[in-house]
């Protein structure tokens, strides 16, 4: 390879098939302009430089380049007029570049343009054939940086004969291709593996995603598919993509050799590194351009630590002869070596190693890839001992197991006595909603003939007594009724349905307060509630009527509430009626129980047992919030529940 020595005059050279020139040397700068091939002879140049970042450049009293701006590039370069065919290869440019061959518009990567606006941010690299009938080249190149900390075209022009770059571009696909598909298959082949067979082993899912997120990083750093099948993507957010892609690989394969060598590793390696990661992951995804793209310095320098901590952990390993298998050594060593290789020279940027590269890394993978399943082949067999394990102890299972049916037959028994008692307490719900109703309703008819036969001799004394026995009898026969309502809660029809809570609290206020007497509000917010209608229906009914009913205000005021929360609706009735002393708010919950009985009231005392019970059904309670002479407010709450599809 010749340098550039007498300038860019290489017509002396004498050009072989593997000659390659790098053009350096001798390039004019022009800082903030983007010149033309036509405009190139009528402009002084800022300073002449040899290729690299702009950034390093020195402006004549100005200090250095920014690494955001533009600029323009400009150099000649003569050939020898007997010469194969020659091309100009140009690396990839940050970002953006426009370039001209002898006054020829060749190719615009990207768009360059005078902001971050209009410039369309673009890195490809680029063969340019030159014509072979011309000895003297003259070469522009305009550039526009916006994203990266470093500017301009860093790396050579090189000039070479045609054949031999474009062998070197084939060699370095077919590379990349066995490179990003081995990766890719290995990776999804083991995701596989533990998503589908085996998930005892977490190593497998960290070498997974650490060979997945290498081909794509391999894939996006030197074909941006991404880019070009979006043109309009914008290259900042495929370049943090790419970054973190990178710190996510690293932490994989942190964490998968943290998992290999659990004995001989520090407790808080994993955790020492995973924060460093994750700093190093978020500057990238918080932080603007170009700040964002300085964060792959501090990621190499972390990254030669761990390696030197992974090569004094397998050593201690080989010392200790506690290692798993030769697989385990070989492949670290190996890789390590690799990444040494790999960090070597991409800081040399020399393009051609990353072939070799490659290949090292996919035997490297490979190498791993043995190593799990021979982690598994061991799992399995261990499996296996546990197995005949299982087998020894299904004798002592069978002998439970006999126990069991044991206790499975007695129970049966006592689900046969439960459903014997359920039909006599059928038996008994008929008895009393038949034989002991009819007695009442007779007892019922008597007296009304009575009254009908003494209706002339009837005194006032003898017909208050009638009048208070057939309360007595009304009352028996409400009592009666009540019983058999409570008893039939848990036996009834749970069906549930979707519906407005307000139309059904709108249907009660229809039925209860036709004269429209009373102030009834009702919630501010309907909620739609999936339960049985019926019985939450019951629960208003009761509630709203014993609000009404035990008023002593000449204005009933009656306020309904309802909120939905996480797991259940608390509903709320509140009223300005006489209020119940706090030493009876469970009482009123009890069979039977009434607080103000008097002769004119015809209440069971079940109403409230039946409500308790109906609500304890659906996994809600009830409370009361009361106080003598300051009105009553009863909450309870509803256990939600969703319709199944």
């Amino acid at each position: 390879m010749y340098g550039n020595q007498g300038g860019n005059d290489y017509s002396k050279y004498q050009i072989k098939p593997k000659t390659e020139i790098k053009v350096t040397k001798n390039w004019n700068f022009y800082w903030k302009q983007l010149l033309k091939p036509s405009e190139i002879h009528d402009s002084l140049p800022t300073t002449k430089v040899d290729l690299g970042s702009w950034t390093h450049y020195k402006l004549t009293n100005k200090g250095h380049p920014t690494s955001f701006g533009f600029a323009t590039y400009s150099t000649t370069f003569s050939l020898p007029k007997i010469k194969p065919a020659m091309s100009l290869y140009i690396s990839r440019v940050f970002a953006a570049s426009k370039i001209w061959i002898n006054g020829e518009l060749i190719k615009e990567i990207g768009k360059v343009g005078r902001s971050k606006k209009e410039t369309l941010h673009r890195r490809n690299s680029l063969i340019i054939p030159l014509k072979s009938e011309d000895t003297d080249f003259s070469v522009v190149i305009q550039v526009s940086n916006f994203y990266h900390s470093k500017g301009g075209i860093d790396q050579p022009v090189i000039l070479a004969p045609t054949e031999r770059l474009q062998y070197l571009r084939a060699e370095r696909i077919i590379a990349d291709t066995i490179f990003i598909s081995c990766l890719g298959f290995i990776g999804f082949f083991f995701l596989l593996f533990y998503v589908f067979y085996w998930n005892k082993d977490k190593a497998v899912i960290y070498f997974a995603i650490l060979c997945i997120f290498l081909a794509y990083m391999a894939l996006s750093d030197r074909y941006a598919p991404l880019a070009k099948l979006y043109s309009d993507i914008s290259w900042i957010f495929l370049t943090k993509i790419e970054y973190v892609t990178l710190f996510l690989a690293s932490t994989s394969a942190s964490l998968f050799f943290n998992e290999i060598f659990k004995t001989f590793v520090n407790r808080y390696y994993s955790l020492l590194l995973l924060t460093c990661f994750i700093i190093l992951t978020t500057l990238v995804i918080v932080l603007p351009a170009p700040y964002f793209t300085k964060c792959i310095p501090p990621f190499l320098i972390l990254m030669v630590f761990n390696l030197l901590y992974v090569t004094f952990v397998i050593v201690r390993a080989i010392i200790g002869r506690q290692y798993e298998s030769i697989l385990l050594l070989l492949s670290m060593l190996l890789g390590s070596f690799i990444f040494y290789v790999h960090i070597f020279f991409y800081l040399g940027k020399n393009g051609d190693a990353i072939i070799f590269v490659n290949f090292g890394y996919i035997l490297v993978f490979l190498l791993l890839a043995m190593l799990l399943m021979t982690r598994f082949s061991s799992s399995f067999k261990a499996l296996e001992i546990a197995k005949e394990f299982a087998l020894e102890q299904r004798a002592e299972i069978i002998k439970k197991s006999n126990e069991l049916s044991l206790v499975n037959f007695e129970l049966k028994e006592n689900v046969k006595q439960l459903q014997n008692y359920n039909a006599e307490l059928d038996n008994f719900n008929h008895i009393v909603s038949h034989d002991l109703k009819t007695p009442l309703v007779a007892i019922h008819t008597l007296v009304s003939f009575l009254e009908e036969d003494l209706n002339d001799n009837l005194t006032k004394n003898v017909a208050y007594h009638f009048n208070l026995l057939k309360e007595r009898v009304n009352k028996m026969d409400a009592l009666i009724n009540g019983l058999l309502q409570y008893s039939k809660i848990a036996k009834g029809n749970k069906t549930k349905e979707l519906f407005s809570l307000n139309d059904v609290l709108n249907g009660i206020v229809d039925i209860i307060n036709q004269e429209n007497k009373h102030q009834i509000s009702l919630p501010e917010n309907d909620l739609q509630i999936f339960a049985n209608q019926l019985e939450l229906e019951h629960v208003f009914l009761n509630l709203i009527s014993n609000s009404i009913k035990y008023n002593d205000k000449k204005k009933v005021v009656i306020a309904i509430s309802a909120v939905k929360n996480s797991n259940d609706y608390l509903f709320s009735v509140k009223d300005n009626g006489e209020g119940i002393d706090p030493k009876y708010h469970d009482k009123i919950f009890d069979m039977f129980s009434q607080i103000n009985q008097s002769e004119n009231d015809n209440s069971t005392g079940i109403g409230l047992a039946i409500v308790k019970k109906i609500i304890s059904e659906n996994d809600g309670f009830i409370t009361v919030d009361s106080k003598k002479g300051e009105g009553t407010e009863i909450k309870f709450t509803w256990k939600i529940t969703t319709p199944k599809n």
